[in-house]
Parts: structure tokens; sequence; C-alpha cells
């Protein structure tokens, strides 16, 4: 079964989500760009109110739209949002900064942090940037996400081959594969054929713009969609 990560903005959306079948919670501003952060403070009360209703869920948030030179500032956001009691931290890689992802993806692997980088990918997948970051060994999950989510779904942008190797390259080396960009309901039955462990979800399920309030509605068909022929998955990574 692929599991649904949906990306809330406040305590009311996450118990919302949860209520309705998520599997994993992204905390991330939808308004402020792919991977908007949302202040520290808030950050901390979804992760206190989801501790107490819903224990069991994996929680992951973003440090916000940063580029990989910005490696100071982004090591001490992660520490910061680490620190509100998140399971995942999402760091974005963008796509030519080369040797400064590079250089990134070394200082995080040395994080005493669980971090997901996220490969933005609304031109292709960078397929060294791949291999380097599984062969730091450090990272209990990779992703791949778009930054213009106006300019169609993820499945539209990039060929079904190219999702699926990166899905089967990153789970050979026993790390989760994500997939997530302006994804839309009627995506489910691909994304179950390609299998990653979780498929990230906000604009389909709001009514309206993505920064639209969340609907519960939306995220229990989305569910159902994602289960149908529920297929076997590997195990979450150790730790994870």
């Amino acid at each position: 079964m692929v599991r649904l990560l949906v990306s809330v903005r406040d305590v009311e959306e996450a118990l919302c989500a949860a209520r309705a079948g998520a599997d994993f919670i992204d905390l991330k501003e939808p308004a402020d760009g792919a991977l908007g952060a949302l202040p520290l403070d808030r950050v901390a009360a979804i992760v206190a109110a989801l501790r107490e209703q819903h224990p069991a869920l994996r929680i992951s948030a973003t440090v916000g739209d940063l580029e990989p030179g910005q490696c100071a500032e982004i090591l001490a956001r992660v520490r910061r949002v680490a620190g509100c009691g998140v399971h995942y931290v999402k760091v974005g890689l963008w796509p030519g900064s080369g040797p400064q992802a590079a250089a990134l993806l070394d200082a995080l692997a040395r994080c005493r942090v669980s971090i997901v980088p996220v490969l933005v990918a609304d031109a292709g997948i960078d397929s060294v940037l791949v291999e380097y970051a599984l062969r730091r060994r450090a990272f209990p999950g990779l992703m791949v996400d778009t930054a213009d989510k106006q300019g169609g779904s993820l499945l539209q942008r990039l060929s079904l081959s190219t999702l699926s190797n990166f899905v089967a390259t990153v789970r050979a080396q026993g790390a989760m594969a994500g997939l997530a960009g302006s994804l839309r309901i009627q995506d489910a039955d691909a994304l179950r054929a390609l299998g990653p462990d979780f498929a990230g979800f906000r604009g389909a399920l709001t009514v309206g713009e993505r920064a639209a309030a969340l609907d519960a509605r939306l995220v229990r068909q989305l569910r159902r969609r994602l289960s149908a022929r529920a297929e076997v998955h590997a195990p979450l990574p150790a730790g994870a």
C-alpha cells in the first residue's frame, strides 16, 4: 500500500488529516513556496496535538526554500525544527546546484537528525545526486517534488519509467522513496503501480487553491484510492 503523506499548516488541519486516514503528517506553509516553513511555535503545537491524539503517526516538517549554498542557515534550521519533536526534517535540493548540493548532503549526513532530502525535479531527476545521497547511507528516505505548482502533476512532467527507476534505486538501498508534486487524486492508480513508500499531497485535498483549507472528504477518498489492490512493501528502515 502506498502510504499517504498530507501537508498541513496548523493543528486543525493536522487533526483533520489524521482522522481521515493520513499515514504521514507533513508540516509546511503551502503559500510560501514548495517547501515553505511554518513558524517553530506552530510546529511544536501541531506535534503536541498529534502526540496526544494520534501518537502512532509519523510527522515531518520542512525548513523552507533555501538554496544549497546556504548550508549554515539550513543546518541551523534543521536543528531548530528537529527540536520541535518531528520524526523527519525535509531539506530541498535544487536543480543545477551541483557541488553545493553534494557539500550540503555531506553536512546533513553528519547531523544526528533523521533528514529526508527532497530533490526538486520539475525538469527531471538528477540521478547523480540521488546516487550521491544514497552512498552517504545516512538518510531514512529520499523524495522528489516540484517547485512550480501550476505546471501540472509530477506524473505529467516525468515519465513513469523515470519515476519507477527512482523508486527502485532508493528502495534497493533500504531507504524510503517518496513522490510529490501537484499530485492529483486521479494519479492514485499510477502511484500504486509505481509503488513508492509514500506519496505527498496538498492541493488535491483542498477546495480551491493549494493554500485553501484541507477537505477531510477528499483525504478519505484519496486514502481509499491508494489502498485499492494493496501491495506488500518493505518495512520502514530501523529507527524510522
